[in-house]
């Protein structure tokens, strides 16, 4: 039986956050406004009307092409796409064919250690070129179809990728690893749910050694015939891009094996059916019959951009989490995923070393503090803010972007686990408390006022290990006859007595000492 391998190009369009329209002044919010009230003769394609290209749209496309290692166009051009469909008033869409904002570029993929497939992946982008928006659809219970126009005309920027992803993994990280990108240019919120980014992928199957990649264009080998591609639409969420890859890899699986053969075509994602659903036969560059727009004569991306600047991308933040920082892979992926999260994570750590250099009695240097304890406290704070404050956060439904807790109070709060003021069961409770308040607390005072700090005074624990060891003699006893894990449960013991609050040091110095007196 051949073994086959997927060949996956993703397209990825994404709607910008101009002010403006693409072609027209019509407001550019599709979502927040009535049904078709920030609309115009050009969004609706009056007789005599004619688009004016936004030139924000064009800067910011030729940022994103910038960003993904493009070559960008001294001369580009929009042009006419020719299809019917309810959405598109005008029965084409202004796009652009041969010559787009930028094109040749790539970006790497770096995948977390021990996972099962590459460990870096290079893939190519073919283009990025910029379009409108169509209008959007709904459908009612009665079988009624509704047009919003609010959404035609909206700048809309495709990035092509060459057929360089090989599983739907690698696939669902280039997608996210673009909205991380996006977001971090300030150019798109980048939503899936909202539909402000959408992902398609181009899948194919072929046979193993019988085809070769060349420069982004898969040819047979010895006389192989390629099997089609298929084209999978309507993916609003990267679970969903990794589940329909995989569903077509098995559909198309089956069929070789069993013979058959399928023409070109483009596919729906059903989420609910967990499988693609055949919606028509591919469209070629020649159906859509493609001509320069003879309404926008051709211009100079170069020019309109200017000099371009960009931020530190997510893949430069998150080598830098790891190195300045030493975060781990895990947790610079997910910190750097998004930029509040990482602006805040960034904070969080220069006030962590203030703090520590404050409760230091020998008041270390803070350089020193960074160089000494780098993987500690980059272990602690990052298992706090990934596990700790973003799971109450996610309990609470508080979004980062509207968190009261201050990057320095939260720094606070693990400077007060690292010096073992608070322990873990009673700093959960204090963030609690710092997240229900609806005001900003320090962390210091509700562990004063609640009585929360570690008790360290051997005056006050000393009491309640006398409890302890009066009420469960049995153990006491097996402890003196050598079982040594029974020490773990008497300190259980004093930290229930003592709602988790003992010092686990002093306690366990305490019950040997007492034990064998």
């Amino acid at each position: 039986m051949p073994k086959y391998t997927p060949i996956i190009g993703m397209e990825i369009h994404v709607e910008l956050k101009t002010k403006s329209k693409m072609f027209c002044s019509c407001k550019n919010d599709p979502f927040s406004a009535a049904p078709n009230t920030n609309v115009c003769e050009i969004c609706l394609a009056h007789p005599g009307t004619l688009p004016v290209p936004n030139h924000t749209a064009i800067e910011w496309a030729a940022k994103i092409a910038k960003a993904l290692n493009c070559q960008i166009n001294t001369e580009s051009k929009f042009d006419r796409k020719h299809y019917f469909y309810p959405d598109l008033p005008k029965a084409y869409q202004i796009s652009q064919y041969d010559q787009p904002i930028g094109e040749h570029g790539y970006i790497d993929l770096e995948f977390l250690p021990g996972k099962n497939y590459r460990d870096k992946a290079h893939i190519g982008i073919t283009r990025v070129h910029l379009e409108e928006d169509t209008a959007k659809l709904s459908h009612d219970s009665s079988g009624n179809t509704l047009v919003n126009f609010n959404r035609a005309g909206v700048p809309l920027v495709e990035i092509v990728s060459e057929p360089d992803v090989t599983s739907s993994a690698e696939a669902k990280m280039y997608s996210q690893e673009l909205q991380a990108i996006f977001r971090y240019l300030g150019i798109s919120d980048a939503d899936m749910e909202k539909g402000n980014m959408r992902c398609e992928a181009n899948i194919s199957l072929q046979e193993e050694n019988k085809f070769i990649n060349d420069k982004g264009v898969i040819k047979p080998v010895a006389g192989y015939t390629l099997n089609h591609k298929v084209e999978v639409k309507n993916i609003n969420s990267f679970r969903a891009v990794e589940k329909a890859i995989e569903f077509e890899i098995i559909r198309q699986t089956a069929m070789l094996e069993k013979g058959e053969a399928w023409k070109q075509q483009t596919r729906g994602w059903d989420d609910n059916k967990g499988e693609t659903v055949m919606q028509r036969i591919k469209e070629t560059a020649a159906d859509y019959r493609y001509f320069p727009e003879p309404d926008i004569p051709p211009f100079h991306p170069v020019k309109i951009a200017g000099d371009i600047s960009l931020p530190e991308l997510p893949q430069a933040k998150r080598l830098r989490l790891r190195e300045e920082y030493g975060f781990s892979y895990a947790d610079a992926e997910l910190l750097s995923s998004d930029l509040h999260w990482s602006d805040y994570t960034e904070k969080v750590m220069s006030e962590l070393v203030d703090w520590l250099h404050n409760l230091s009695e020998s008041k270390t240097d803070t350089d020193e503090i960074l160089q000494n304890k780098q993987q500690q406290l980059a272990r602690l704070a990052g298992g706090w803010i990934t596990s700790k404050l973003m799971g109450a956060m996610a309990e609470r439904s508080i979004n980062i972007k509207i968190l009261r807790l201050k990057p320095e109070n939260f720094a606070e709060l693990v400077a007060l686990i690292y010096t073992n003021r608070v322990n873990s069961t009673n700093a959960q409770k204090i963030l609690n408390e710092m997240l229900d308040s609806g005001v900003d607390l320090d962390p210091t005072h509700v562990m004063e006022e609640k009585g929360y700090g570690q008790i360290s005074d051997e005056g006050k624990l000393s009491e309640v290990i006398d409890e302890v060891i009066k009420n469960y003699p049995q153990q006491v006893e097996q402890f003196k006859n050598g079982k040594e894990p029974i020490l773990q449960f008497l300190k259980g013991m004093v930290m229930k007595a003592t709602e988790g609050s003992a010092d686990p040091t002093v306690t366990e110095k305490l019950l040997r000492k007492k034990i064998s007196k």
